[in-house]
């Protein structure tokens, strides 16, 4: 993924599941025996109950998942762009936007995706290049029994009792860094544009920092055990904790939290364009949302989706507490921040 956190994350899933990646080898390669196949990826861990949850339930086609990484699908479509390996990969955005910017991109269009009309706001990529599968996003998770009042602000990281008990993340996490450095800067009445009061902001706040972590896992653990009190996370990853550990909260801040959409991409290379048009269709439709994010505990990608309130819960079930943040802007700005992270921050 751009964001080196998710390729870091994506890379140890990938190389953990590689009997499952053999096996989805082998049942393409099967398929394609008896008609065409439509040739999807996926991200590992939980994103394997896509093939149940979409699938197999896709009933203009038959599809195979394999699952890999968005920095290699880029790369494989770019070797073979007349040819390439997947007719649709699930990428984060920022490979999305870069994917469409080399070409290897079909534009979806609402004649022939109807569905991308009912998405939420930020969950259609920049010129139409791909739409969400669902929606991430980073938030701030804390130990309800821990803290003297909810967390409701990005600015509440600034508490005093919280020095000593807060971890930050670290690189190669440079997406949580990214996200997290423009959530603060929009706390503070900045933007995209406007980032150096919020790294002047961190800087003052490294004495209160227990340690910076690396791993998304790593977070989750330290909060877990009680080593920490309050963490920013990714929400899919606060959800699975909520859920065993019901002393976990998740605070969304009343400034909101940033929109980190999955996208479906459809390569303009594929022989199969006509089926995998109808497959992004397919996943923008309700039922297939509601049992998306109930397993794997994101945000619809379009509106009126009907969720449990269990599942309600344990999300970001209200999309009008997600920003979408301006991607493209960020490609061209990244580089410096983290530069500027790792040298005065977690240094």
């Amino acid at each position: 993924m751009s964001r080196l956190s998710r390729r870091t994350f994506l890379a140890r899933s990938l190389a953990s599941s590689a009997a499952v990646a053999g096996a989805g080898l082998w049942s393409r390669t099967a398929l394609a025996q008896s008609g065409d196949v439509l040739r999807v990826t996926h991200f590992g861990g939980p994103y394997q109950a896509l093939d149940a949850l979409v699938g197999k339930k896709f009933t203009d086609g038959k599809v195979a998942f394999d699952q890999d990484q968005p920095a290699l699908i880029f790369s494989k479509w770019q070797a073979q762009p007349t040819n390439p390996p997947y007719d649709i990969g699930l990428m984060v955005r920022p490979f999305t936007i870069r994917a469409f910017a080399a070409g290897l991109v079909t534009p979806l269009t609402a004649a022939e995706v109807p569905g991308i009309g009912r998405l939420v706001p930020g969950a259609l990529a920049p010129d139409n290049a791909g739409a969400a599968l669902a929606v991430d996003s980073l938030d701030i998770m804390y130990d309800r029994s821990a803290v003297s009042a909810p967390i409701t602000s990005w600015l509440d990281l600034w508490r005093p009792e919280f020095k000593g008990k807060l971890t930050l993340p670290a690189m190669p996490l440079g997406g949580a860094i990214t996200y997290l450095l423009v959530s603060v800067a929009r706390a503070m009445g900045g933007d995209e544009n406007k980032i150096d009061d919020a790294i002047t902001k961190f800087k003052d706040l490294k004495g209160n920092v227990r340690s910076f972590y690396k791993d998304p896992n790593l977070a989750t653990q330290m909060l877990e055990r009680g080593e920490v009190v309050v963490a920013p996370q990714y929400s899919a990853r606060i959800g699975q904790l909520m859920k065993r550990a019901p002393k976990i909260a998740r605070g969304i801040p009343k400034e909101g939290v940033p929109a980190i959409p999955y996208d479906f991409v459809i390569a303009k290379g594929s022989k199969q364009q006509a089926m995998a048009k109808k497959f992004v269709n397919f996943v923008l439709t309700p039922g297939v949302q509601a049992d998306v994010c109930s397993n794997i505990l994101l945000t619809p990608a379009i509106t009126g989706v009907s969720l449990p309130e269990d599942v309600r819960k344990l999300i970001v079930a209200d999309s009008s507490k997600l920003f979408a943040p301006n991607e493209p802007l960020m490609l061209t700005k990244q580089a410096g921040w983290l530069e500027r992270w790792q040298r005065e921050i977690e240094s």
